[in-house]
């Protein structure tokens, strides 16, 4: 028994060749033109087709690299058939990559055996998942399409002597048999991480903190230099740079009165940069907290991008797309301008296809490029093509997709705040399945927002969604999907009571993205209840605002409102004691001692949020 080719599924063929090609051959054996295959000794699988072709498939080789009558040089829809009806047949269970002997293995790699001891010694972190097998590195990631067959292991670097795929098995080899039943977990290979950051670097990372912060981001125009002379030096930390280049866009906005400029994402955004740079001090692992080793860009050959939704935004009249993609081992996204009086569903993008029809199925293409923040670029190329999909997510795992809200919550426990995590622009994004659609939908005309829930075995994760004026159908799509959906994607963010999912596509027999759906007025729905005063989160908000506006004009010349008492009386007693430090050290006119109270109460209304 071929247990690499029992092990294929339309989706790791597709993945080698295309969907075109897996669709066609499916289509023809659904019709009686499949071949008649047979296993001779030594494991060849011979499949003869009707109208005479053979093909043969060799143990231990690629399926490009086996022989086919038809005299393709690639995978061809022959290989491809042969497979389909092979494995179809087999119904034998996968062998996983961590049954890989060691002397497989080494006689797989041949002479790059010395080349990944070099790299484990070297130290490195690989996040991995059981189901289906695959394990990410930073910067790239490596899927096992047939279990253990190592011919048929896809990295999707760029290095023409890959020691990824070999690293991987490794890394399964050390995860315990309780992170295996869990769904995978964190390995490390080699020597644990040593603090490579130069102590001049967080230096002037905390120093140039501490300028914008006294001079408030209303004049921090005057820090161009100092910025400059500190973003030089942190081109091997892309995470702390495009922090850096976040609150200088902040600024722009402001200076420009443009409505992108958020007093709030301006504190959050200095915030992590303390609180990166102390965790980075405190011993933390370089790469994870500050992108150390993180390739700015990463070409992804044949890449597969299924969409999970899409998302509009404005500032100003000004709108703006973003469609989020599944790549097989991240969510990564792409955006668009939309220009004024155009309808963003009919609008022509990628290969001459309209984003409605992009937003709500697949990307095909040779010439793509992920880029550090988990953005893409298309580039211009004829073997782009868009194609439809059926909404099958139940595939992607965490930390992006999960079988329903309790795996969610045990896996967001899990992990540090978000203000510590990798910097990607798709971080937030989950996928959740639903079982029997979205429950007790709700409208409320004050908020102007729909809310509901799913639930699963006592956990209940909540969704909301408020209605704005650039996506006038976006509420009357919901409404109708949602009791029905198979899966919910969308941002995930903390609210009072917990964390609230927002959103962006259902999957019910068709992939619905609500932002691109036709205007249409809101159902009626029940009116949801009246929520309850949140005394909490209104003086944690009260909080939020006093350090907003030392944030914006200076932490010593902006005035606040005294606020320990209420934060006391509210049990959030460390943080009163850390706003009376900030107060005090006002009062004194002690700049440093001021700069670091106000990174503390910063970093503690972060976590109280998490």
């Amino acid at each position: 028994m071929r247990a690499d080719l029992a092990a294929m599924t339309p989706e790791a063929l597709a993945a080698l060749a295309n969907v075109g090609l897996v669709k066609r051959a499916q289509r023809e054996i659904e019709g009686g033109q499949g071949p008649v295959v047979h296993e001779e000794e030594g494991g060849v699988v011979v499949a003869t087709f009707p109208d005479g072709i053979s093909t043969r498939l060799l143990p231990g080789h690629a399926l490009k690299d086996t022989p086919c009558g038809c005299g393709a040089k690639s995978v061809c829809r022959h290989r491809v058939a042969a497979v389909l009806v092979y494995a179809a047949g087999a119904g034998s269970e996968t062998r996983p990559p961590w049954q890989i002997g060691s002397e497989e293995l080494l006689v797989w790699l041949g002479e790059r055996a010395s080349l990944v001891d070099a790299a484990e010694a070297a130290g490195v972190d690989v996040e991995l998942g059981t189901s289906p097998p695959i394990a990410r590195f930073s910067g790239c990631a490596v899927r096992f399409l047939a279990g253990a067959d190592l011919g048929h292991a896809r990295c999707d670097c760029a290095s023409t002597r890959c020691v990824h795929v070999p690293l991987a098995v490794r890394a399964f080899w050390r995860l315990s048999a309780e992170a295996r039943s869990r769904g995978g977990g964190q390995v490390r290979l080699g020597p644990p991480p040593r603090p490579t950051i130069p102590a001049s670097v967080l230096d002037g990372v905390e120093g140039l903190l501490g300028k914008t912060l006294a001079r408030g981001l209303a004049d921090a125009r005057g820090l161009a230099q100092a910025r400059e002379e500190v973003r030089a030096r942190l081109k091997e930390y892309p995470w702390l740079d495009g922090l850096f280049e976040d609150i200088e866009a902040q600024r722009v906005a402001w200076e420009s009165r443009s409505a992108l400029h958020d007093a709030g994402e301006v504190r959050r955004l200095l915030a992590e940069g303390w609180a990166r740079a102390r965790a980075a001090r405190s011993g933390g692992d370089p790469a994870a907290l500050l992108g150390l080793g993180e390739p700015l860009e990463v070409p992804l050959e044949r890449a597969r991008l299924i969409s999970l939704g899409a998302r509009l935004s404005a500032a100003g009249t000004a709108r703006s797309l973003e469609v989020l993609f599944w790549d097989g081992a991240s969510v990564v996204s792409w955006s668009i301008s939309i220009p004024d009086k155009v309808d963003p569903s009919t609008m022509i993008s990628v290969a001459g296809t309209p984003l409605g029809v992009m937003a709500g199925g697949q990307i095909l293409s040779r010439h793509l490029v992920r880029l550090a923040r988990r953005t893409i670029e298309v580039r211009r190329g004829r073997d782009t093509t868009v194609v439809p999909q059926r909404g099958d997510w139940g595939d992607i795992p965490a930390p992006f997709g999960f079988s329903g809200p309790a795996a969610l919550f045990t896996d967001e426990a899990s992990r540090p705040p978000s203000f510590l995590r990798p910097r990607a622009r798709t971080a937030a994004l989950r996928v959740v399945a639903t079982n029997g659609g979205v429950q007790g939908l709700s409208w409320s005309p004050g908020r102007q927002t729909l809310s509901g829930w799913i639930e699963e075995g006592g956990a209940e994760l909540r969704l909301e969604r408020a209605h704005e004026w650039f996506a006038p159908g976006a509420i009357a799509a919901l409404a109708e999907a949602l009791p029905a959906a198979r899966y919910v994607s969308g941002w995930l963010r903390e609210s009072r009571g917990g964390r609230v999912l927002e959103p962006i596509a259902v999957v019910t027999d068709r992939v619905v993205v609500p932002d691109l759906s036709p205007a249409a007025p809101i159902p009626a729905l029940p009116v949801a209840a009246p929520e309850a005063r949140d005394l909490l989160g209104a003086a944690l908000g009260r909080l939020e605002s006093a350090l907003d506006a030392l944030a914006q004009d200076g932490v010593l010349a902006a005035r606040i409102p005294p606020l320990a008492p209420a934060l006391s009386a509210v049990g959030l007693r460390a943080m009163a004691a850390t706003y009376s430090r900030l107060e005090a050290a006002r009062a004194a006119g002690d700049l440093g001692e001021a700069t670091q109270a106000w990174a503390d109460a910063a970093i503690q209304a972060a976590l109280a949020r998490a």
